[in-house]
């Protein structure tokens, strides 16, 4: 079964063997009211399984301390992959961008540098980002809840991301980071118009070489979580919406499986 050319962030995915119908649904880890354009949609049907599952258990991650390994090792610091010119300019446009200077999170490594600057160029309008909203608002009606990844597989995802490539994406953030701060608005524009096949083209775009550790197996483990999980109950999972289309995307993983997937606009 073809996947419908019809855009929406919902899908029902219903298992002919089982008669059973669970949903997937494409998300922002962002607090901007953008991001919550479907928030209202996801509350509407979450309420219909028997189970709710994120990329990972928000719970168990919580209790891990994820952040920890966003870190440089002990004897490292930001500054140690520059030079003293190149430093000195990020430390600048750093400053200009998000009010704070470099020095107070120059234990982070690159890439979570790359995300403060991210976030700076999304307005703040709510408490949670909408995955997190989305997990409390599961728990809250007493839903058996998981992780379509474990948090073992998060961190070594993290730790597999070359040091050398985090640098140069950083640099090349700062270089022009106007242009960085457009995409960001771009592709949270992009998931309120319900755009996710282009939102999933340019973030495969900028991903470059790791688009297959980021994307292509990350989709393919949590499409076999998200079968094995509603083997025995109805699910309602939610991961970022950059997973969901392309030819290795899990709405095309999940009709290579038998199920028949539809579009949920209201």
């Amino acid at each position: 079964m073809a996947v419908s050319k019809r855009e929406s962030v919902l899908w029902a995915v219903y298992d002919p063997e089982k008669d059973r119908t669970s949903y997937l649904m494409g998300t922002m880890h962002l607090k901007s009211s953008k991001a919550y354009s479907y928030a209202l949609l996801a509350e509407k049907y979450v309420p219909l399984t028997d189970s709710y599952a994120g990329e990972m258990n928000l719970d168990a991650a919580e209790q891990a301390d994820l952040h920890q390994h966003f870190q440089l090792l002990p004897d490292q610091s930001l500054s140690d992959f520059y030079t003293k010119r190149q430093y000195k300019r990020m430390s600048s446009i750093f400053y200009k961008v998000t009010g704070t200077k470099l020095t107070q999170v120059e234990n982070l490594k690159p890439m979570a540098i790359s995300n403060i600057i991210a976030e700076s160029f999304v307005d703040v309008e709510n408490e949670l980002a909408l995955d997190h909203h989305l997990w409390n608002y599961a728990l809250k009606l007493d839903k058996e809840l998981y992780g379509l990844e474990s948090v073992q597989d998060q961190i070594e995802i993290l730790a597999s991301i070359p040091m050398k490539y985090q640098v140069t994406s950083l640099k090349q953030v700062l270089r022009n980071v106007n242009k960085y701060g457009k995409s960001i608005t771009i592709l949270g524009n992009l998931y309120a118009e319900g755009r996710f096949h282009k939102l999933y083209r340019k973030s495969k775009k900028s991903l470059g070489s790791l688009r297959l550790l980021m994307l292509y197996r990350r989709n393919k483990n949590m499409v076999n979580r998200f079968v094995e999980l509603s083997a025995d109950m109805s699910l309602f999972a939610a991961v970022g919406a950059a997973h969901l289309a392309g030819k290795n995307g899990m709405l095309h993983l999940l009709t290579d499986k038998g199920y028949q997937i539809t579009p949920i606009f209201e």
